[in-house]
C-alpha cells in the first residue's frame, strides 16, 4: 500500500501565518506555518500517521498561543488571569507549556502586573492599601511582590494625604458635619482600602456634631 504524500503547500489567504496541505491530491489540514518550517515540510513527503498526530498536536498549541497573545495584547496580565483564560477556552491541559513560553518571552510577568495595576489603581481611583491587597490576592498574586509593590508606591504616593484630601473634598459644602457624615466618610476611605492610621489622620482637624436636632 502507497503511503499518502503532500502534493501541494498553500498559504492561506486571510490568515497568512497559516498554511494548508494538500495529501494526495485532495486538502489535508490548515496549520501554522512555523509547523511547515519545525517539520521541514516539503512537497513529495510521506504524510505519515505521526507526522498527522504531531501537526494536530502542536498546531492546537500554536492556535492557544497567539490566542493568548491577543489577550494579553489589550492589557498587562497576571498569571492567574492567562490560567483562568485557558480554562474558558478548554486549552487547561496546555497552562505549564504556554505560562512557561509567555514568561521566557518576558510577555508575562506578575511582579510587572502587581506594580502597573498598584500604579493605576492609586493615581486614577484612589485606592488605599487594604483594597490593593485584597483585589491582587484574587488575582492569586503572591504575598511578596504584593508588599513589595505597596511600599514601593508609598515613595510617590502618601495615603495619609490621600485620605485627608478625600474627606475635605467630601466635607468641604458642609458647615457643621455631624457624626452621621463621619460614619458615612469613615465608610467611605474604608471602601477605598485605607488603613485605619490615614483614616484617623483624615479626619483629625474636624469637629463632628450631634445628629439630633434642636427642638
Amino acid at each position: 500500500m502507497l503511503m499518502p504524500k503532500i502534493t501541494k503547500i498553500t498559504q492561506q489567504k486571510k490568515l497568512s501565518e497559516r498554511c494548508n496541505l494538500f495529501v494526495d491530491g485532495k486538502f489535508e489540514i490548515g496549520v501554522d506555518g512555523s509547523l511547515v518550517v519545525k517539520y521541514d515540510i516539503k512537497v513529495g513527503d510521506e504524510y505519515t500517521e505521526k507526522l498527522k498526530h504531531d501537526l494536530k498536536n502542536d498546531d492546537r498549541i500554536e492556535i492557544a498561543y497567539i490566542g493568548l497573545i491577543n489577550f494579553i495584547a489589550f492589557r498587562e496580565r497576571c498569571e492567574q488571569e492567562v490560567k483562568d483564560w485557558l480554562y474558558k477556552k478548554k486549552y487547561q491541559d496546555l497552562t505549564d507549556e504556554l505560562i512557561t513560553r509567555l514568561t521566557e518571552r518576558n510577555y508575562l510577568n506578575n511582579e510587572r502586573f502587581a506594580r502597573l495595576f498598584i500604579k493605576d489603581r492609586v493615581k486614577i481611583q484612589g485606592w488605599g492599601p487594604i483594597r490593593l491587597r485584597h483585589e491582587l490576592n484574587a488575582k492569586r498574586i503572591s504575598k511578596h511582590i504584593i508588599e513589595t509593590e505597596i511600599e514601593a508606591i508609598r515613595e510617590d504616593f502618601d495615603f495619609n494625604e490621600m485620605a485627608h484630601d478625600l474627606a475635605q473634598r467630601k466635607l468641604k459644602n458642609i458647615d457643621q458635619p455631624t457624626y452621621k457624615d463621619k460614619k458615612r466618610l469613615w465608610s467611605l476611605l474604608q471602601r477605598r482600602g485605607f488603613e485605619g492610621p490615614s483614616i484617623s489622620f483624615a479626619l483629625q482637624g474636624y469637629t463632628f456634631v450631634s445628629d439630633d436636632k434642636p427642638t
